[in-house]
């Protein structure tokens, strides 16, 4: 079994008990899993967490995002965790990766490579939604409680979900308090699995999809949230790109949906505070 140790992993709980060797996941390779190509993914992640990728500081603008991988509640894909993170911070944004909690998957790569497509209900995946979404709002209030240390602005942080990630962006945009209210929520391609109340001092709310996205709720949840949003008086940005499938941000396809990430970045700077 493989672990990470190579990062700085900073546990939204200091002092929990590990269930595993690694809390905080293990690494693993799975190959042809994406258009036949290999594919790196976390997974076994019991211990909530994250890893902070910092922009040079000449360039830093306060901006903090809080980036959720997608993967199904079963692992987390890499490739849009800290590839968008180091994008981000190429911008001047502080990000900083979740590794939330997942469904157990057996510790040994060769079983997980057979099984795992087939060992959890959908059942199994939204239940598993509902942990995930605790540690994405507690990320945000553990962001905003250190500001200071990254040198963020307390009324500048944002989150960034992909897929399952992105389900746990729209709960956190939707189910707060005070701490962990995020002052901007942008959400990829997600599932729309929960039921929920626009509230009265909801964010601002980016959504970016593909109309052929192949999963059932894709498309017509989204639609439903940017409705929602704009219905109870709030700010949304939609982007439905004719093609592109689902987990077009994993890599380039040669298609208008790879400028996703230049329509956030301008979204994202419309909604910074005015001083």
């Amino acid at each position: 079994m493989n672990t990470t140790t190579s990062e700085e992993i900073i546990p939204l709980w200091p002092g929990s008990s590990p269930r595993l060797p690694s809390p905080y996941g293990q690494v693993t390779t799975v190959p042809g899993l994406s258009d036949g190509k290999a594919v790196t993914l976390i997974r076994n992640v019991t211990e909530p967490a994250l890893t902070v990728h910092r922009p040079d500081p000449a360039r830093a603008t306060g901006t903090a995002v809080i980036v959720c991988p997608g993967g199904s509640f079963i692992t987390l894909t890499t490739g849009t965790g800290a590839d968008v993170a180091d994008a981000l911070a190429a911008q001047g944004c502080t990000a900083f990766v979740l590794r939330y909690r997942l469904l157990p998957s057996t510790p040994r790569d060769e079983d997980f490579h057979r099984h795992w497509a087939t060992d959890y209900t959908m059942a199994d995946i939204e239940a598993q939604s509902y942990p995930a979404a605790t540690d994405a709002r507690r990320a945000v209030q553990f962001v905003r409680e250190r500001a200071a240390t990254w040198k963020v602005d307390p009324r500048h942080i944002g989150i960034l979900g992909f897929s399952a990630g992105g389900q746990l962006s729209c709960s956190a945009a939707a189910d707060y308090d005070q701490q962990s209210r995020p002052d901007h929520a942008a959400a990829l391609y997600a599932p729309a699995w929960h039921d929920y109340t626009v509230p009265a001092d909801a964010p601002p709310l980016f959504l970016a999809l593909a109309g052929d996205d192949p999963d059932d709720n894709v498309v017509p949840g989204n639609l439903a949230r940017y409705q929602a949003w704009r219905s109870a008086g709030h700010a949304a940005e939609l982007h439905v790109y004719a093609d592109g499938g689902h987990g077009f941000a994993m890599e380039p396809r040669g298609l208008p949906c790879d400028s996703w990430m230049d329509r956030y970045l301008e979204w994202l700077a419309t909604t910074r505070p005015s001083d």
